[in-house]
């Protein structure tokens, strides 16, 4: 018997023949991840729409329609607009017991906020396609994320910055920087106007750089705010009119997209680049990062936006419509992103994103007791 079988299995083999088991078809079975992708699908395109919140500006629309493209069965509805503005409806719509929002993409701050009062599901059992499970595909061959259990708040961008300093070309230049600690040379008092980090959209990425970075630290904070008698601005666009007509001469917590296109538009005013110093630059993450919020009303819909957008096509077109932002991706083009933001292989990087630094609350107190000591002593 033990003969025949070999026999069967030697002419099977010879002839190109499958040896199927017991209950097997000869149609090619479909990988397990690609069957629940195409359930997942069809299962969106039953709930036939998405409501997407992102706190992270006006480039974004391309990204979404892009989506709509993709999968013109799901309709998105868009609410977005500074995290100072969204954060604050998305408490109010929960405690009126509205469960509105499917997916949350925003800056790592608040999210965090979110994540801390529990209004985020995983979103890591939810990554079905290979290319994004596969993290040899991704930054440092890994998945970044800002929560400590790694599963709810995936970091998609890691554009290199720093703390940020714009300045009046006709008033400074960037031969003054060679280090952060520079912004306290004595000509620069009461010439530096600054957003005003304590508010939420501004400044609490780049105050937890500073607050954690080894090479700065608290003491910096306290001798921006509590020695440089700088202006505070709480509207970005008033304090780069100030900066451009030379009202002052440096800006800090200026955005440097915020300075590239005014400096596009012939305002003569520039940013130092964080290269350039002798700190270790950051890692920033402080415009995307995706979320599935909690009791989303079309999860399957949610599913299918937060792979799409994480697969290779979703970040190339989240590149392209930033223009400046890196993708943690690191099998797509980078050669449109410009140099200050490019991610450079080798280079030793600061990523503050991490759950080790999310808590802004003693860099804030720093600011509020230096402010306060400024007052006191006027």
């Amino acid at each position: 018997m033990v003969q025949q079988l070999k026999f069967a299995l030697q002419v099977a083999l010879l002839f190109g023949l499958r040896v199927l088991s017991p209950g097997a078809s000869f149609g090619a079975e479909k990988p397990s991840w690609q069957a629940d992708w195409e359930a997942t699908i069809q299962a969106a395109k039953k709930e036939a729409q998405i409501f997407i919140y992102a706190a992270i500006g006006p480039y974004h629309p391309r990204v979404f329609a892009e989506f709509q493209v993709a999968y013109p069965e799901i309709k998105v509805t868009l609410v977005h607009g500074n995290s100072n503005r969204i954060s604050p409806r998305m408490f109010a719509e929960r405690r009126a017991g509205k469960y509105l929002a499917d997916v949350y993409l925003g800056g790592p701050t608040s999210l965090y906020t979110f994540y801390k009062n529990q209004l985020f599901d995983p979103l890591a059992p939810l990554l079905v396609l290979p290319e994004i499970l596969d993290t040899s595909l991704w930054w440092e061959s890994k998945h970044f994320y800002i929560d400590a259990e790694r599963k709810y708040i995936f970091v998609n961008e890691g554009s290199v910055s720093g703390f940020a300093i714009g300045y009046n070309t006709q008033a400074a230049k960037a031969a003054d920087f060679k280090s952060y600690w520079d912004i306290f040379h004595p000509k620069w008092k009461g010439r530096i106007v600054s957003l005003d980090a304590r508010d939420p959209g501004f400044g609490a990425s780049e105050l937890r750089y500073l607050y954690y970075h080894p090479e700065l630290g608290a003491e910096f904070i306290r001798r921006l705010f509590g020695e440089m008698d700088v202006q505070l601005s709480r509207e970005h666009q008033q304090a780069l009119d100030w900066l451009g007509i030379g009202k002052f001469a440096l800006c800090a917590f200026c955005r440097d997209g915020f300075v590239t296109k005014a400096k596009a538009q012939g305002v003569p005013v520039d940013y130092v680049v964080p290269n350039d110093l002798k700190e270790m630059p950051r890692l920033r993450g402080s415009a995307s990062a995706i979320t599935l919020v909690s009791k989303a009303p079309n999860p399957n819909a949610a599913k299918v936006f937060i792979n799409w957008f994480l697969s290779r096509r979703g970040q190339i077109i989240y590149q392209e419509s930033h223009g400046d932002r890196d993708s943690m991706r690191v099998d797509i083009p980078k050669d449109k992103i410009p140099a200050p933001q490019r991610r450079v292989a080798g280079k030793k990087y600061f990523f503050v994103e991490g759950p080790e630094y999310m808590d802004v609350k003693p860099a804030l107190k720093i600011v509020e007791d230096a402010l306060a000591g400024k007052l006191r002593n006027q």
